[in-house]
């Protein structure tokens, strides 16, 4: 009977952690001509929710997040916990102040690494 418990609670236990799925995505926006890395560039999920709980004031609420690369042009882009990961393809929206918006369409699944952006000058 004991051993009936454990491996009952081990199957529910693995059952629960394989429901956790979070989309995300890591990479570098270039520029297209140069191939220098760009820093700034604002980056948002289109398809998939990623929300985060801002402070205003003294109300607190919710809004889709936005994500920016750094000096060195790399970014990571987290989304919020699904139960089983979405089958549909990850979209991404890349957009920066003198370079054209891009919106992308990923099909690599739900863990997207190295992802290389480049952008082009307007």
């Amino acid at each position: 009977m004991k051993y009936k418990k454990i491996i009952i609670g081990l199957l529910i236990s693995s059952v629960l952690t394989s429901c956790d799925c979070w989309v995300t995505i890591d990479g570098k926006v270039i520029d297209s001509n140069s191939k220098e890395p760009i820093e700034k560039v604002l980056l948002e999920f289109t398809n998939i929710k990623c929300t985060e709980i801002v402070r205003a004031t003294a109300q607190n609420f919710k809004t889709n997040c936005v994500f920016a690369t750094d000096a060195t042009g790399i970014f990571f882009m987290n989304s919020d916990s699904y139960g089983i990961c979405p089958d549909n393809p990850v979209k991404i929206k890349i957009r920066k102040v003198g370079y054209k918006t891009k919106e992308m369409e990923l099909n690599q699944g739900h863990l997207i690494s190295n992802l290389i952006v480049e952008l082009e000058k307007e």
